[in-house]
């Protein structure tokens, strides 16, 4: 019997040595698979946004072949513009479609490695693989919680009693402030800006798809071609208006911006909590209601005017400051 248990405990002691790395082991197959995702979702964001760019480039054609007198070589050339739009379009519309399930693998790839990471933390690794898994569980935070927080303004009275280092804390506050707002209102004129180019590029492919439909409705002049393309497709309205796309992080837009302007619209959800002390409701009611609606046009009108409400906001506190240094100065010079 005894000979059987030490047999058992020799077979087993290996088994559990070799079983320590597994967690390890599972944790680093996930980052390499979330590193093969990520740069999948750059190659695909690079790809649509060059076909977006190509589209764009494309409506603007047709739109000035249309302006053209007519003629055989005009009607030959918008022809072939408008069916290498379509081309583009049905193109943009699959790209888009692939972005879409990248950053849902993406997603998904993060997940996987927060719970290796997790997993590994709950066996009892090193002390030194914990700092690891504890920096790595850091890097994946951001990617899966936003954490969003109202912007406080100081007080804006002006303390008669106060000396001057408390004046001077009052004017470091200012100043705190002041940077908060300026780059609320950088991520705004960005985000302003994008959904405005989302906009006009929305109605390019709105106006050819017009023209397109009424050029079917005239009759066309044929004539034999040597060469060159017979191809008679338009513009498809259902094909996509470009838009701009980010890679995730709330960050498709770039710069401050919190998202890809022509899709989620989470910044404008944020501006509505961290800019909720800072300008007025009605301001706050039409950031809200322009992201309901969806309307890249309305979404981008709405972004200008909280953009100018905080501007609004900083030349008070500008003031405020300026006023607060004079009188800190006058205290320190009856001293």
């Amino acid at each position: 019997m005894s000979r059987w248990l030490i047999m058992l405990v020799l077979a087993v002691a290996p088994a559990t040595v070799l079983a320590q790395p597994a967690r390890p082991a599972a944790t680093a197959r996930a980052q390499q698979d979330l590193r093969a995702v990520e740069r999948r979702v750059v190659q695909v964001t690079a790809q649509h946004n060059v076909l977006a760019t190509q589209y764009g480039a494309q409506l603007e054609a047709i739109d000035r072949l249309k302006k053209q007198r007519k003629s055989w070589r005009q009607e030959r050339d918008l022809r072939t513009a408008l069916s290498d739009a379509n081309d583009t379009a049905t193109k943009l519309a699959a790209g888009k479609a692939e972005l879409a399930k990248a950053n849902s693998v993406l997603a998904a790839a993060r997940r996987t490695l927060q719970a290796s990471v997790d997993a590994e933390l709950a066996s009892g690794p090193t002390p030194a693989r914990i700092a690891e898994l504890a920096k790595l569980k850091a890097q994946l935070a951001p990617q899966t919680t936003r954490r969003v927080s109202r912007i406080v303004l100081p007080n804006m009275e002006i303390d008669p009693t106060a000396d001057p280092e408390e004046l001077e804390e009052h004017i470091k506050q200012l100043l705190e402030s002041e940077d908060q707002l300026r780059k609320q209102m950088v991520g705004l004129d960005k985000q302003a800006k994008d959904l405005d180019e989302v906009a006009k590029l929305r109605k390019q492919h709105e106006r050819a798809g017009e023209l397109s439909r009424r050029d079917d409705d005239q009759p066309q002049r044929t004539a034999s071609q040597g060469g060159g393309r017979a191809a008679t497709a338009g513009v498809s309205d259902d094909s996509p208006a470009p838009e701009s796309s980010g890679t995730g992080n709330g960050g498709g837009g770039g710069g401050t911006g919190l998202s890809d302007p022509a899709s989620g619209g989470a910044f404008e959800s944020d501006a509505t909590i961290v800019l909720a002390d800072v300008i007025d409701a009605t301001t706050i009611e039409t950031l809200t209601r322009a992201q309901r609606t969806g309307d890249p046009g309305q979404r981008a009108q709405a972004a200008k005017k909280a953009r100018d409400a905080v501007a609004g906001r900083l030349d008070q506190l500008k003031k405020k400051r300026a006023e607060l240094e004079a009188i800190t100065k006058s205290r320190r010079q009856r001293r």
